[in-house]
């Protein structure tokens, strides 16, 4: 029978409780509220340097006040959580008791965890070259570091070069250059091709570059992105892959708009 049901016939079946009864709504007073929900545990646990085997008169006398006041709902929250005064500890005490519990159980169990966040984290830091050849790496694409510490991605009808550009190297830029070339007097079509692309294609920049020693007009696609602050490995990954990518789709598409 539910705990409340049974609270009701109790209260017909004794006359003396009628008057708590007709208090009480059908479910239950708040000491019956309490003992349905159950107990809960402490939420902080006694330090084993700070338990007593004897309470004092003391602490029996507060523990009497403390109750009281809890009946008469003078205590706050935080004073119901962390008890009296003198055994409120702060966030950071917490946490150190709660690890020398778990070091007794799993001594290692500390570093493993402080391993695992420390995996986990990942900081925007400065760009660099060597950041950039560890997600080339990642991304299993591979790359060229010529003479000047320039580092060039290879395909079979394009190359992506990725650096770092700006007077303090806070640039992201991703290059592409198409092997095959426009004819000068195709220029007009190539940049009708160009702006084809840009109005209709996001993220990369298509362009023809100055004409060659033959005459013919080089094309490119590029992506600049500014990380002064910094940028994390994920987002670098992000951007290298997304920019290769649609490298290699803006030269299929060249190949039936124009090459």
């Amino acid at each position: 029978m539910a705990w409340w049901r049974s609270r009701k016939r109790d209260a017909e079946d004794n006359p003396v409780t009628e008057a708590v009864a007709e208090a009480d709504s059908e479910i239950g007073g708040s000491a019956e509220r309490a003992q349905a929900r159950g107990n809960q545990p402490s939420a902080v646990p006694t330090p084993r340097a700070e338990r007593r085997v004897e309470a004092p008169e003391e602490a029996v006398e507060l523990e009497l006040e403390l109750a009281s006041r809890e009946l008469r709902h003078e205590l706050t929250a935080e004073q119901l959580l962390l008890g009296p005064e003198e055994e409120q500890i702060s966030e950071v005490e917490r946490w150190h008791l709660i690890k020398q519990d778990l070091a007794e159980i799993d001594p290692e169990f500390i570093a493993d965890l402080e391993q695992i966040a420390a995996d986990a984290r990942d900081e925007a830091a400065p760009l660099d070259s060597d950041r950039i050849i560890a997600a080339l790496k990642s991304l299993d694409i591979r790359y060229l570091v010529d003479e000047n510490g320039g580092i060039v991605a290879l395909w079979e009808r394009h190359i992506v070069q990725v650096r770092a550009e700006g007077p303090d190297a806070d640039i992201l830029v991703l290059r592409a250059r198409a092997y095959q070339t426009v004819p000068r007097e195709w220029a007009e079509r190539g940049y009708a091709a160009m702006n084809e692309w840009n109005r209709t294609r996001r993220f990369l920049k298509a362009y023809l570059g100055e004409p060659t020693e033959s005459g013919a007009l080089p094309v490119f696609g590029e992506i600049q992105v500014p990380v002064r602050p910094g940028i994390t490995t994920a987002l670098l990954e992000e951007l290298i892959d997304c920019g290769t990518a649609i490298s290699g789709t803006f030269v299929e598409w060249l190949e039936g708009e124009l090459l």
